[in-house]
């Protein structure tokens, strides 16, 4: 019996822009305002999230994260509007592309 496994990414310009795993790590950030707990809750390091961020921002060519710093009880981040769009479209997109996969897998191999 065989199992469909795949993976959905973007690219720009030959380089790894938008997946999977930063849609939950910018997710993340959207329900706990904060990178460091989103990156807490995907058992990565904040430095490895905070660089990630800064790479798919210089591929994208837009921000992703506004930071808050400081403060009694720390620095908070939100989401720019460009994340939350490109989110949606990717979310919506991943969704898609899963049901049409998942009909050609049972197509050829059910």
């Amino acid at each position: 019996m065989y199992h469909l496994r795949q993976k959905i990414w973007l690219e720009k310009n030959g380089v790894k822009a938008f997946g999977k795993g930063p849609a939950e790590l910018l997710e993340g950030v959207r329900r706990t305002g904060s990178l460091s707990d989103s990156a807490k809750s995907m058992n990565m390091s904040y430095n490895k999230a905070y660089n990630l961020i800064k790479e798919l921002e210089k591929a994208l060519g837009f921000q992703l994260i506004i930071a808050q710093k400081g403060g009694v009880k720390g620095g908070s981040s939100e989401l720019t509007a460009e994340a939350e769009a490109l989110i949606e479209k990717y979310r919506a997109f991943e969704t898609e592309a899963e049901a049409c996969l998942h009909n050609l897998f049972k197509n050829h191999f059910d």
